[in-house]
């Protein structure tokens, strides 16, 4: 069986009824994009020793506008070529073009690219030497995270970096007031705030019993329980 007959056994009868009909629908609604030689029809314009060669006539199979059924977006399409992408579906299986206009516009989004000029941060960025895109109809703050991994990797990598290295951070503050907190209750004989067992004896540093350092910052526990595991797991 040959490609072409794969092909027209997986052809959806009721879809090529519909094609068929915006096929003869759009045989009078053809479009001629502007083209260079009309505007500009001399073919040899320095040529100074012999005769300009001139265009007469410019003429092609002619194009045809579609629709994105969902997004409302417009696109030529030469006339020949569009029964094939009249026949191109969506992963769910859906078609995605169309001939008849849907009279709605291109759903357009209000969301700005990270590295947009009006950003909050766009102070610091300038100091990282990042570029200002003018990127600011996304759609959703997904598609600015995906914006940014697809258009400004490099950029979006830093940016991630800075935000984990400062949850960090806050991280071993808190941590470090909780550890303060504790020891001022026990040296006061207060009751000890609640506070996991095993966060406290492995975070104290007992004297003369070996200590377990932290391979990256150095700070010291007394066992590689939980709680070390997972210090060393977060300050990678």
């Amino acid at each position: 069986m040959t490609l072409e007959d794969s092909q027209r056994k997986e052809t959806d009868p009721e879809r090529e009824q519909i094609i068929a009909e915006m096929l003869r629908n759009a045989e009078s609604t053809k479009i001629e994009l502007p083209s260079e030689l009309t505007r500009n029809p001399v073919l040899n314009p320095e040529a100074k020793e012999e005769p300009p060669t001139v265009v007469s006539t410019v003429s092609s199979a002619g194009y045809v506008k579609v629709w994105d059924s969902r997004t409302f977006v417009e696109a030529p399409v030469l006339y020949y070529m569009l029964p094939q992408v009249l026949r191109k579906k969506r992963a769910d299986g859906s078609y995605r073009w169309t001939t008849n206009n849907p009279g709605q516009r291109p759903r357009r989004g209000t969301f700005k690219c990270l590295l947009h000029k009006e950003d909050p941060n766009r102070e610091h960025y300038d100091s990282l030497g990042f570029r200002a895109c003018p990127k600011e109809n996304i759609t959703s703050p997904y598609q600015v995270t995906q914006h940014m991994k697809s258009r400004h990797r490099r950029e979006w990598e830093a940016i991630e970096k800075e935000r984990t290295d400062a949850e960090r951070l806050e991280d071993r503050a808190a941590q470090k007031m909780l550890m303060e907190a504790v020891a001022r209750s026990m040296g006061k004989g207060e009751p000890t705030p609640s506070v996991p067992i095993e966060t406290v004896v492995d975070e104290l540093p007992v004297n003369n019993q070996e200590v377990f350092p932290c391979p990256v910052c150095g700070k010291e526990y007394q066992s590689k329980g939980k709680a070390y595991r997972k210090h060393v797991k977060a300050c990678k």
